[in-house]
């Protein structure tokens, strides 16, 4: 049984929780060797950009597994309550050696959604550590609120408008979040947290999933696409996703479409240059 009282006292009061030890070494490993796989193939363009692939829970069966599992949606309940969608889902992977990095902000910046009841779980499908590249996190920042953004679209900065908070930040404050490969980090949207180069002879392999409480909505773009993981969605803010049938097949490809459109109306509103920037 999860420890109900320290994750949600810890993520109240620190905006964050790690580790969770969610999946056996082997089991990360094989997940994390076949995503990388993927993340070579043809299909690796129209399912992202530079090292990070987005939504594979619609299009491969073993990444709706990996978020749907039992252990990281108990420990999100006692955060988000029992009825719980996943929104979103990102590939990030750090080649060995490799200059990419990801500036301090918050996840919530341009989602566009209406309120902060998310939750991002971050797993490791491989060791994460302060060389290759671990997520850094300021303790308690999610308290600060919203804090606004500046876009600096930058080759080597992963994330998809290179936004930045606009906030002096003390870095002799930040938690490095390393973890064995099969345990999970969970931090709010507010959170600041930012991610450095990997100088490794090994690539750094992360799934980043983002739960949402049913009560969320989209606030900006159109419409929205959402897939129920647990309980039961009374609100019906989000059209809901099917599970995939098959790697990569068509249904689950055009789902994929549908949801990179409406995302990107969301995540490029009111950006200056969105022909320049890379769209997920």
């Amino acid at each position: 049984m999860i420890p109900e009282r320290t994750i949600q006292s810890e993520y109240n009061q620190l905006g964050y929780y790690f580790p969770l030890n969610v999946l056996s070494e082997i089991q990360a490993n094989d997940y994390g060797h076949r995503l990388a796989v993927l993340s070579q193939s043809d299909q690796a363009p129209v399912l992202g950009y530079r090292g990070q692939l987005n939504h594979l829970h619609v299009v491969c069966p073993y990444v709706n597994e990996i978020v749907r599992n039992s252990v990281v949606i108990d420990a999100v309940e006692t955060i988000l309550g029992p009825d719980i969608l996943v929104w979103g889902v990102s590939l990030f992977l750090k080649p060995s050696h490799s200059p990419g990095y990801v500036s301090w902000h918050q996840d919530l910046t341009y989602w566009g959604l209406s309120n902060d009841q998310e939750v991002s779980a971050w797993f490791a499908l491989g060791p994460v550590t302060r060389d290759n590249g671990c997520m850094r996190f300021v303790p308690g920042s999610h308290k600060l609120g919203q804090i606004e953004h500046q876009d600096t679209v930058n080759e080597s900065n992963i994330l998809t408008r290179g936004q930045h908070a606009d906030i002096d930040i003390d870095e002799s404050s930040a938690v490095y979040v390393e973890l064995e490969a099969g345990q999970v980090s969970l931090h709010h949207g507010y959170l600041l947290h930012a991610s450095g180069p990997n100088n490794t002879d090994q690539p750094r392999i992360g799934l980043s999933v983002n739960y949402l409480s049913t009560s969320v909505r989209q606030s900006v773009a159109k419409t929205d696409f959402a897939m129920l993981v647990r309980g039961e969605d009374r609100y019906n803010h989000f059209e809901q996703l099917p599970e995939p049938k098959g790697e990569l097949d068509d249904e689950g490809m055009e789902w994929h479409r549908k949801i990179i459109a409406t995302h990107n109306e969301a995540l490029y509103d009111g950006a200056e240059n969105t022909d320049s920037a890379p769209k997920l």
